[in-house]
């Protein structure tokens, strides 16, 4: 006697869609500074895409660091904008950047004036070689500093 397997459609529930809400950086530029006491370095936004899905940002951008070129960055922006990794390759492997953004939205005030908005970044730059093995000592390590989008004078 043949017996009959009975099908039955599975519903599933859709993922959890949680878009980027946060600020936007692109056109930010970060002054750095190393508590290593290497010099000053700049990390610029040069894009920002919003992902659709997930509460993060793509980035691409600059780092410019102890002299040379600026050295291409791609990385994103997490946690709807408090959060940033990105990366950039360097001759001995590649440097990661891993940090905190506190954003601070512009404002006027009749007696405080105008204030643009600006940003606050507080993080880690580690150094890796080819293998991706920890190079000690190399790169700026801990950085901080502030950010915001520069402003150009044109002349009439």
């Amino acid at each position: 006697m043949a017996t009959q397997t009975q099908t039955q459609d599975v519903i599933r529930p859709l993922p959890k869609i949680d878009p980027y809400n946060g600020p936007n950086y692109q056109g930010f530029v970060f002054t750095l500074y190393s508590s290593s006491g290497k010099p000053t370095h700049y990390l610029t936004i040069a894009t920002q895409t919003a992902e659709v899905f997930f509460a993060q940002a793509y980035i691409t951008g600059y780092w410019q660091g102890d002299g040379g070129t600026p050295k291409p960055v791609a990385g994103l922006i997490t946690g709807n904008g408090d959060g940033i990794s990105c990366s950039w390759s360097t001759p001995n492997g590649k440097n990661v950047l891993e940090g905190a953004l506190t954003y601070s939205v512009g404002k006027f005030g009749v007696t405080s004036g105008l204030a643009w908005p600006s940003a606050y970044l507080d993080g880690n730059v580690t150094a890796y070689d080819a293998n991706g093995n920890v190079l000690q000592g190399m790169g700026p390590g801990h950085v901080y500093g502030e950010g915001g989008r520069p402003w150009v004078a044109v002349e009439a």
